[in-house]
């Protein structure tokens, strides 16, 4: 979804007392006529907003002033009229959300792809910040931090019991600034001292690209549409296609989205000039639009599999939803999301963010993804997981279930209303609880990082070590005491069933500490991915349907895209 800076208008005001203090739904008209007020040079523009009803109004001042008087601690002004403007916004839909100005921060560092800090992936594990990954080329890295160090200290003070915010707080600053850490490795004794200058840190938005061992299949993962996903995309494809690409897996797995204009650029790189990739069609003026593709960037045909989840959500399923009404590419895995609601972000005066559904939006055959909410929002959140789970059993798989269908551009019936459904349903499967207590409490990570701080250093090229290497009977002997240590009990039978998929984890995260870094990581992990391998198998269909004529002319009728003026 595009994104604009919206200008600040009015100044400052300070805390007024109570007494001063304007009525709740005076301050929420006044917020309502401001936000959509707004003229921004790709928003929606100014429009009318009528006030409520006197009862209404009546009814706000009075629960306001009952708060006031008689609620047992005094609030405050943050929390009413907070809750006012978040409650406001729960009850339109499941999207429309109030983003506070210490949230907002770190949400546009995220989606402009840099901000400034030592440069690690961490979790906070038992209290201390261990690091995931150092990530290529930054401070962290260049000063050899190394997957499962533990900063215990930040400038001198204790950093145990430390908070996600806190980490930010403290390792983020300018660039050029110096802090001081302390670090415990395992397998070496006393603490580590660094003083690492902070710099520049990319958030990349594709995750991983490489070539697959067969030498002529491109695979791109991204894992979020930010400002530079575009950028990102075209020099990927351009360094697969010099390397002998001759067909491309997209993995769109988990992507919840981000910039609209990210998902229409994307898919332009795929599609010939003068299709539609999406519509939208929202209330006020200038939130219905058409977007089309253009022939600007637009790379060589090769035969292409989207892979999606049901996490695949909003800016993804833009993409799945043109390729596909398109037979561009065939979708391949799980139902997805269903978001199929575009949000604008309106700046408030004090930093803070309301993010208002403005419009729908429509695949280029018209049809919309977006799932019903009616249920609440914790069904509305699950259902999409329920979707995507147990695929041979699913209502899902019967076209009927679907609704009325849409046509794609060579006449394949497509389906609206509960998400992209895959051309080829590829189902995951379910791991055994052993398995699930393996991953979900770290214990396969803490005891690979373990391992591979052991080994030390690589003991072969990685493409020996992605065809040949595994953990031995008795390194496996020393996880499940491991394992045990820490409250999971080995269950034979389950490790018998979920064998293969955890070596494969433990195999990944070695190879991304011996060779540092996280392509080695999703290079491992897809070489043993059924939904890839599902995809590989079905590349043929995919470039025949590609290369099959539109069908205008004949018996079957495309809908016409949402066109609006």
């Amino acid at each position: 979804m595009q994104r604009s800076e919206p200008n600040r208008t009015g100044e400052r005001v300070g805390a007024r007392s109570r007494s001063a203090r304007y009525p709740l739904i005076t301050i929420m008209i006044a917020l309502a006529a401001f936000l959509l007020g707004l003229l921004v040079s790709n928003g929606p523009s100014a429009v009318g907003i009528p006030t409520a009803g006197d009862r209404h109004e009546r009814k706000l001042r009075e629960v306001v002033r009952l708060v006031e008087q008689a609620y047992v601690d005094e609030p405050e002004d943050s929390v009413i009229y907070g809750g006012a403007i978040e409650g406001l916004l729960e009850r339109l839909d499941p999207h429309s959300v109030y983003i506070p100005p210490e949230q907002q921060e770190q949400v546009s560092e995220t989606m402009q792809g840099e901000f400034s800090g030592i440069g690690i992936q961490f979790e906070i594990r038992d209290g201390v910040i261990t690091v995931v990954s150092p990530i290529p080329g930054t401070p962290a890295d260049r000063m050899g931090l190394r997957a499962g160090d533990k900063i215990v200290e930040i400038e001198g003070e204790s950093a145990v019991g430390i908070t996600n915010e806190q980490v930010r707080q403290k390792l983020r600053g300018p660039e050029g600034t110096e802090v001081r850490i302390g670090v415990r490795r395992p397998g070496r004794d006393g603490l580590i001292r660094l003083t690492i200058t902070r710099g520049k840190i990319p958030i990349h938005s594709i995750e991983a690209s490489f070539m697959l061992e067969d030498s002529r299949t491109g695979y791109v993962m991204i894992s979020q549409f930010t400002a530079v996903t575009e950028s990102e995309l075209e020099d990927a494809l351009s360094r697969l296609e010099a390397a002998g690409m001759d067909q491309l897996i997209l993995d769109l797995r988990g992507n919840s989205g981000g910039y609209r204009v990210q998902a229409h650029e994307v898919a332009d790189k795929f599609l010939a000039g003068g299709r539609v990739i999406l519509s939208t069609k929202g209330r006020a003026p200038r939130t219905s639009d058409t977007l089309w593709s253009t022939d600007a960037d637009t790379h060589p045909y090769v035969p292409m599999i989207v892979l999606v989840s049901n996490g695949t959500a909003s800016a993804s399923e833009i993409v799945a939803g043109a390729l596909q009404d398109h037979d561009r590419a065939l979708i391949a895995g799980e139902p997805t999301f269903g978001k199929g609601l575009v949000q604008y972000p309106f700046e408030l005066e004090d930093g803070s963010v309301v993010r208002i559904t403005i419009s729908r939006w429509f695949t280029p055959s018209g049809r919309c993804v977006q799932r019903s909410w009616d249920d609440g929002l914790g069904e509305y959140l699950m259902g999409a997981y329920r979707d995507g789970s147990e695929l041979d059993s699913l209502e899902l798989t019967r076209p009927d279930s679907l609704g009325e269908p849409y046509y794609t551009r060579t006449g394949r019936k497509v389906y609206a209303n509960r998400g992209i459904q895959p051309d080829v349903l590829v189902d995951p499967g379910l791991l055994t609880d052993y398995a699930a207590d393996l991953l979900s409490e770290r214990i396969l990570f803490d005891w690979s990082q373990q391992l591979a701080n052991r080994i030390g250093t690589p003991p072969m090229p990685f493409e020996r070590f992605l065809t040949d290497w595994s953990p031995t009977a008795a390194q496996l002997r020393e996880l499940f005491a491991f394992a045990r240590e820490r409250g999971v009990a080995f269950v034979r039978e389950d490790w018998e069933l979920d064998r293969d998929y955890l070596i494969d984890q433990i195999r990944a995260e070695v190879a991304q500490r011996l060779y540092n870094g996280r392509t080695y990581l999703w290079r491992v992990l897809i070489n043993g991915d059924a939904t890839v391998d599902s995809a590989l198998a079905h590349m043929p269909e995919a470039d025949a349907l590609a290369r099959k004529p539109d069908v205008s002319g004949s018996t079957v009728t495309l809908r016409q895209p949402i066109r609006l003026e």
